[in-house]
């Protein structure tokens, strides 16, 4: 929804800079002075500066810029891809192993990968998963933190990203039949995650992904309850990256 919002925004300002900033061939300049007051113009103006500003601060908020790390590289893309992927299994089962928390390797899933904007994706969605494991384990690390006795994380169930979408070759060869191309102003990817902890942990999980320009976007959401007091709650969410694709001047 606020994806399009962002979009409905986009034009309206293309259309009002349109009528601003460029009069209509053969228009004398001064007509749009004689149409509008000047106090009006400038109010106008001002509204803009306002909403350029809100628009900024949102796409802030809602964003999830994928680290340098997993967006630039030399050399192969395809062997960049592999050596990123082997790299964070390595990261999680480490760190999974320094804290006693249960997690096989097999349950860290992504797609092969072919073509540099599939590639892209994958790696898009690498950075995703490095940030969800990462958090999991600073919650479980602060729970203890809190409470040396807590049981924080005990495991991983799964960590999916989901089939790469917002391709923006496959979506321009579908062609926009007057409408609009989604792909030219985002691209999002989705990773699913289930992991059993202490409700403290989770609730602390799930208040970390908001963050400035690395927000993960809660899609959906399930808690289930142990079938016995004291055995850990399963959460089981989808996670989405939204990212805005910046437009040349």
């Amino acid at each position: 929804g606020c994806t399009i919002g962002l979009i409905v925004w986009w034009i309206s300002a293309s259309v009002i800079d349109s009528v601003y900033y460029h009069p209509v061939q053969g228009t004398p300049r001064g007509a749009l002075k004689e149409a509008y007051k000047q106090d009006a113009l400038d109010m106008a103006y001002e509204e803009g500066e306002q909403l350029t500003a809100e628009l900024g601060r949102l796409k802030q908020e809602l964003s999830f810029v994928v680290a340098p790390t997993y967006s630039q590289w030399t050399g192969p893309a395809d062997q960049h891809l592999y050596l990123k992927g082997r790299d964070l299994k390595r990261a999680v089962m480490d760190a999974a192993s320094y804290r006693d928390i249960n997690v096989e390797v097999k349950n860290l899933v992504w797609e092969p990968a072919t073509g540099i904007d599939q590639i892209r994706g994958v790696l898009y969605g690498l950075d995703m998963i490095n940030e969800i494991q990462a958090r999991l384990f600073a919650s479980h690390d602060q729970t203890r933190a809190d409470n040396e006795d807590a049981m924080g994380l005990s495991e991983i169930d799964s960590i999916k990203l989901e089939s790469v979408r917002n391709n923006r070759s496959r979506s321009r060869s579908r062609g926009r039949r007057g409408g609009i191309d989604l792909a030219d102003y985002v691209t999002q990817q989705t990773v699913s995650v289930q992991f059993q902890s202490d409700e403290p942990t989770a609730a602390a999980f799930l208040e970390s992904c908001r963050a400035a320009n690395r927000t993960l976007v809660l899609d959906r959401l399930q808690v289930l309850e142990p079938s016995r007091p004291g055995e850990p709650i399963t959460v089981q969410a989808t996670l989405s990256g939204i990212s805005f694709v910046e437009k040349a001047e």
